[in-house]
């Protein structure tokens, strides 16, 4: 039983750490909060140590690091974030790779900025609105927006399933 809280705990943590660092640095590293996301499913399953318990447990374990990393980027970035006009200096096309793309480096008032963008999308001008708000990642201001609904609905769920996962582990 205390493993099981360790690893409610330590996953949450791990969760927190990777969203924090997958924000702030490189989407790259939201596996942090994949590992995360795998204690917190495998605590809430050794908590209840019932069998059923493990599909929720891991369906919000692994969704909440995606959900979390990309929808408080742009919730904050809606929040903090303030808008640059922005000048095209660089555009490396990559037209025939596995997922066609185009990575821009931009002028900004605030400094140099690089994003990238899908092929389809790419821009149409040589200027562009780019979302800046350190040390949040920049990021396009047309890029769909997230609802603060669903960015606080999975760590609402994720807690709400842990005192569940109590209720319903086997009396001795």
């Amino acid at each position: 039983m205390r493993a099981a809280w360790l690893l409610i705990g330590g996953g949450l943590a791990g969760l927190a750490l990777g969203v924090g660092v997958s924000i702030t640095l490189s989407y790259g590293l939201v596996f942090i909060g994949l590992l995360g996301g795998l204690a917190y499913a495998l605590g809430v399953s050794g908590l209840s140590q019932r069998k059923w318990i493990a599909l929720p447990a891991f369906a919000l374990g692994l969704a909440a690091p995606l959900v979390l990393t990309f929808g408080v980027h742009s919730v904050l970035m809606q929040r903090i974030g303030h808008v640059e006009r922005c000048a095209v200096t660089a555009a490396d096309e990559h037209p025939f790779a596995k997922y066609p793309g185009v990575d821009y480096v931009l002028a900004c008032p605030s400094g140099e900025v690089e994003l990238d963008r899908d092929w389809n999308d790419r821009l149409k001008t040589r200027e562009a609105d780019v979302l800046t708000g350190p040390p949040l990642r920049p990021m396009f201001a047309d890029e769909t927006r997230w609802n603060l609904l669903p960015v606080t609905s999975v760590p609402a769920a994720m807690t709400l399933l842990v005192p569940v996962a109590w209720l319903l582990r086997k009396q001795p």
